[in-house]
């Protein structure tokens, strides 16, 4: 008797959709002072409009504010180097707007979750 496998259609986990907010979201929102759900609508559709020499400087921009956010994360909330730079990473994609940022960063929390 071989196993049946069959096809894997998850349901795509979005900004809206998601029952719990992560969070590494709300620490952002709480650096940046503003709304992550718009800042990803409004990155995504630059990243999609944008040529490949304007996807680079929004890549290198999106790499700066990481840092930045590193940093934020150490000096405010007192976190450990590690484990800042796993929260920061953990928004990377989404910050450029990626349609698979979300997962990820869902992925991330979970695992920072169990720490």
């Amino acid at each position: 008797m071989q196993p049946q496998t069959g096809e894997l259609t998850p349901e795509p986990i979005t900004l809206e959709t998601q029952k719990r907010t992560p969070k590494t979201f709300l620490m952002y929102e709480e650096y940046s002072q503003g709304d992550i759900l718009e800042t990803v609508r409004t990155r995504r559709l630059e990243y999609e409009k944008a040529t490949p020499e304007k996807r680079r400087e929004l890549e290198e921009k999106v790499e700066v504010e990481v840092d930045d956010f590193r940093s934020w994360l150490q000096e405010t909330k007192s976190l450990e180097p590690s484990t800042a730079r796993y929260f920061a990473i953990a928004l990377k994609s989404i910050l450029l707007g990626l349609p698979t940022g979300t997962q990820i960063a869902q992925l991330f929390s979970i695992v920072l979750d169990n720490l």
